[in-house]
């Protein structure tokens, strides 16, 4: 049940907060007050697309706000829904809902204080909301929304799902089938440049950790002609020359030596030089050996620096490193397997493609047997409740039409782009489905859009929506449904009829809440919460505003909705009568209920005698 909803900048509405109750929730004013606007911030707070445009003149960011009590059983079906996202409902707790829109176009959505998606609005709105208004009337014209309609009625929904399914794994394959005979040339261009490509890498092999070893050699190469000077210079002044260190250190060591002799005293400093001779000879030779090791090859300069553009290239062409390479190697080696066997997967679609027309056709058999059986209840219940919106000779009918599996003429139709034409191989299975309709006696029903006026098709919608609605909530086991909204499904209809509307919407909401925004008297009587919108200037800008009005305050409003004005006797005493005796209307009206059902039991009975 909504709870309240606030409305911040939005539209003509500047900031409001309506609290709404159990029951019959009736909202009136005169046109262009703003009635519709708190049905449209409504549809924004449960995940219509949103717009800009919709902000207050002047303001920046619009907020729109509501909270739901929920029953355990939809808590818990919620529960399930919102821990994917992250959110935990405790026990008693309410689902507050708040979305923000900015004047950029951006919206942000809060639940419960948690930033979610709007994407999550659109999954939660079904099981808290339903909006019904003019638009919807148009549904029941479509084929598409009538098939909805009676799918909610039989709960065929879940082999919907699964037809669905099928459906989508069919296409699959169907359009790989289709690829693969339209793009054949493609195909073996595509296998000529993956060889070419898995060739050049096969040749060329890259190693993942050749790199550095190469930059490194590179490095040495590039200086090896200053190396080798530098070395054999060392070496010569080492040990090559005439006066090389060595050679010097030796005519030292001869002095120090007889120094020696003479005297005793300079015993270590002939060991030092013997051990520097000694370390400088050993210095000597390791640079001999470097010098014969060094191989310059201004060849192998040039092989590495090749080697090295390659490697680069490659990593440009395929935009990874080396390792990346070797991984590009073994994708590409996949694709030529793929593309040269690919008349075994030519097989193998093909086989794929019988499993999944089984598999769809079976499926669409189930849905259809379900579809059939709920056709002619679905048609039964609907006419017995036409008899209550003033409709009492009405014959509705549920006509299915199933197709028969591979209809290639039907195929052709879908090929075409005629949807509704083609009821064979779609989402939504081999059926299609048409309410026909006839309000005269002794005129052939006909579908809707040929014999049904607006205001016969709101009466309709109500019934339908009145009838789907206790049937799915009976196989569920729901006590409570989600919050109904009719936005000015009184269109069209007054007198007889709109009473007759009101005491349905009445019945309604003995079961669940419901909003309505009306403008007949007929069916405001039947209100047990009465709000009325109203719009007036303030500081010179036009302001919408709601208030509940209870007592002469709410006669007054109905005296207006009647005559046009509040203040005329007349009128407000037809208002009164028309609000004390809604209760007695309603008594009534059930009473002929009772004596239609006993008297249609007592014809049947009749003629079986």
């Amino acid at each position: 049940m909504l709870k309240f909803l606030s409305i911040v900048n939005f539209a003509i509405i500047s900031k409001l907060r309506v609290e709404f109750h159990e029951g019959l929730n009736l909202l009136t004013g005169e046109t262009g007050a703003g009635k519709s606007i708190i049905v449209d911030a409504l549809s924004l707070l449960l995940g219509t697309r949103a717009s800009a445009e919709v902000i207050r003149t002047g303001e920046r960011v619009s907020f729109v706000e509501g909270a739901f009590e929920l029953s355990s059983e939809r808590r818990l079906k919620l529960q399930e829904l919102l821990s994917v996202v992250g959110i935990t409902l405790e026990t008693d707790e309410d689902l507050t809902i708040r979305r923000e829109l900015q004047a950029g176009g951006r919206s942000r959505v809060f639940i419960n204080d948690r930033n979610v998606s709007a994407a999550t609005l659109k999954i939660l709105q079904p099981f808290l909301v339903e909006i019904h208004g003019q638009g919807q009337q148009q549904s029941l014209l479509a084929t598409r929304g009538q098939l909805r309609l009676l799918d909610a009625f039989g709960s065929c929904e879940g082999l919907q799902r699964r037809v669905s399914e099928a459906y989508a794994r069919w296409k699959s394959v169907t359009e790989a089938l289709r690829s693969s005979v339209s793009d054949e040339i493609e195909r073996a261009r595509t296998l000529d440049l993956v060889r070419y490509q898995l060739t050049e890498l096969e040749r060329i092999n890259p190693q993942a950790d050749e790199e550095d070893a190469l930059l490194a050699e590179r490095a040495r190469l590039s200086h090896a002609e200053q190396v080798l000077e530098l070395n054999a210079r060392a070496y010569a002044a080492l040990y090559e020359s005439d006066d090389s260190v060595l050679a010097q250190l030796a005519s030292v060591k001869r002095w120090v030596q007889d120094l020696q002799a003479l005297d005793g005293r300079v015993a270590g400093a002939s060991e030092t030089i013997e051990a520097a001779v000694s370390q400088l000879a050993d210095v000597a030779d390791e640079l001999r050996r470097y010098g014969t090791g060094l191989d310059f090859s201004p060849v192998r300069l040039a092989e590495i620096e090749a080697r090295l553009a390659e490697l680069e290239r490659l990593k440009r062409k395929y935009g990874c490193g080396l390792e990346g390479l070797q991984q590009v190697c073994t994708v590409l080696q996949a694709k030529v397997n793929e593309l040269e066997n690919w008349a075994e997967r030519e097989q193998e679609l093909h086989a794929q493609l019988l499993a999944a027309e089984q598999e769809y056709a079976a499926a669409a058999e189930r849905l259809s047997v379900c579809r059939r059986a709920a056709a002619p209840l679905l048609a039964q219940l609907v006419e017995a409740g036409l008899r209550h919106v003033a409709l009492e000779r009405a014959r509705f009918i549920v006509q299915v039409e199933t197709a028969q599996a591979h209809n290639r003429g039907l195929e052709r139709s879908r090929a075409d782009g005629d949807d509704e034409a083609c009821v064979y191989w779609t989402q939504h299975g081999a059926d299609r489905i048409e309410f026909l309709l006839t309000a005269n006696v002794g005129e052939e029903a006909k579908p809707l859009n040929r014999v049904a006026s607006g205001g016969e098709l709101s009466r309709l919608m109500l019934t339908l929506h009145a009838v789907v609605q206790g049937n799915s909530a009976k196989a569920s086991g729901r006590t409570q449904g989600a919050t109904l909204v009719f936005d000015e499904i009184d269109v069209g209809i007054g007198g007889r009829v709109a009473e007759t509307v009101g005491l349905r919407l009445k019945t309604l909401a003995e079961a669940q809440q419901v909003l309505c925004v009306t403008h007949q008297p007929q069916i405001a009587r039947f209100a047990d919460h009465h709000y009325l919108v109203e719009k007036g200037e303030v500081e010179g800008r036009t302001m919408a505003s709601v208030r509940e009005v209870r007592g002469e305050a709410r006669v007054g409003e109905l005296a207006r909705m009647i005559g046009g004005t509040e203040d005329v006797a007349t009128t407000r005493e037809t208002a009164r009568w028309l609000i004390e005796s809604a209760a007695g209307a309603q008594t009534r009206a059930e009473v002929a209920t009772q004596s239609r059902v006993k008297s249609r039991k007592g014809g049947r009975a009749g003629r079986s005698a």
